[in-house]
């Protein structure tokens, strides 16, 4: 297709198609009742909804804030909020359970697990002063639903924040992470039917394998081994050239070189940056995107094969802005979700509330279908459930608008 009849189909406002393309989400609503710009939150998504938890931002005043209750009173300049949003109505929603949830908001490790939201680790502010080693579940199904303490037993990891999970088997492994003075890369579990930790390795460089501890790290895992993705410390960033791989079997650190892409070598060296991870044609495929390492941040996006450890860069598929302290997630169909993140403006340090999102492999056809409805049709939200299934929409689809379809409105 020419530039020309490209351009002209795009003023004609049909659908089309794009992976590997960032476009900015546009949100729907009061425009008002929306998160404030942040850094440090984490993000988890399900093929209906993405939830944001915590997050900071210095920069706005205690008299700026807008919303129903008083949960920035004793937080601020911390966010002790958790935020739903509706990837169908495009609706920010946020939860009544803002008196629940911990203090430590930013640098969590967060896993969305069906309808359950597990929030672990993190630090209050200021940051390494106060760290947590308690997991908190939360029922997304409801924003009503508090965030609970999950009462744990066994050799529980010292308390720091900036750690990854993997969940695994019934079990949560937490991987590394910082007290705001230490560093490590040591791996502890949860076995969440016993409630009982037990430590899986401890890193005390006997081991030419194991990697250096660090925090804001990222992770892969193919069922078998965690691979880790970068991070760093106060001072030092690590690369991707060769991978540590800790097989959860056998309990051993191993180090995978990965093969560069032609022409673009491997990621540069950073932390703070974002992964997610899809499976899809027998392949598992992680997404790097943006970061910091040293005084360059970044708004590339790259994806590691973790079958034959193949980079992949994306000439084409930048970030808006370099980007860092952002959260990522993708949906089960793969579409890439980037939200908020630090970025700098004629030299002057801001926060972002603004949501990006790029398709990173090619979904079925009923989800194509699906997104050309929900292009075609912004008011859908407006309609009932009943008047949009016997429309001849399918109800796992409208399912996913939850209570944004209203049940008092008809065409």
């Amino acid at each position: 297709m020419g530039n020309s009849e490209s351009e002209s189909v795009e003023a004609a406002g049909v659908y089309t198609f794009k992976p590997f393309c960032y476009e900015k989400v546009a949100f729907s609503g009061d425009s008002t009742k929306v998160p404030h710009p942040r850094s440090g939150h984490r993000i988890g998504a399900d093929s209906a909804n993405l939830y944001c938890f915590g997050g900071y931002n210095p920069l706005i005043l205690p008299e700026e804030y807008h919303y129903e209750d008083d949960s920035y009173i004793d937080s601020y300049p911390l966010f002790q909020e958790l935020w739903r949003f509706n990837l169908a109505s495009r609706e920010w929603t946020k939860f009544n359970n803002s008196a629940t949830l911990p203090k430590e908001l930013v640098s969590n490790a967060v896993f969305l697990h069906r309808n359950i939201l597990m929030v672990y680790g993190g630090t209050g502010s200021p940051f390494g002063t106060t760290c947590s080693n308690q997991l908190y579940i939360c029922n997304t199904k409801e924003t009503s639903s508090p965030m609970v303490e999950v009462k744990t037993s066994g050799q529980l990891p010292l308390p720091r924040y900036g750690q990854a999970i993997v969940y695994h088997n019934d079990h949560l492994y937490v991987i590394g992470g910082t007290t705001g003075f230490t560093y490590t890369c040591d791996i502890h579990r949860l076995n969440l039917k016993t409630l009982v930790w037990e430590t899986v390795h401890l890193c005390n460089g006997t081991d030419e394998n194991e990697p250096p501890g660090r925090y804001r790290h990222e992770v892969g895992f193919d069922g078998r081994k965690i691979y880790i993705l970068a991070g760093g410390t106060a001072s030092n960033v690590y690369g991707f050239r060769h991978v540590p791989a800790f097989d959860i079997e056998k309990r051993q650190w191993t180090k995978e070189k990965t093969i560069p892409a032609l022409k673009f070598g491997v990621p540069k060296a950073r932390r703070c940056h974002g992964a997610a991870q899809i499976e899809h044609d027998n392949q598992i495929e992680v997404f790097i995107t943006g970061g910091i390492g040293g005084d360059t941040i970044f708004q590339d996006l790259w994806r590691l094969n973790l079958k034959t450890f193949q980079w992949t860069y994306f000439e084409t598929c930048w970030l808006p802005r370099p980007t860092y302290f952002h959260a990522v997630s993708v949906t089960p169909e793969g579409r890439l979700y980037v939200f908020g993140g630090i970025y700098t403006l004629d030299e002057e340090v801001k926060r972002s509330n603004v949501i990006y999102s790029a398709w990173v492999c090619i979904p079925n056809l009923s989800e194509l279908c699906w997104q050309a409805v929900l292009h075609y049709s912004p008011d859908i939200s407006t309609h009932t459930s009943d008047h949009l299934i016997n429309s001849g929409l399918p109800r796992h689809f409208v399912q996913r608008l939850g209570d944004k379809v209203s049940s008092d409105r008809n065409l």
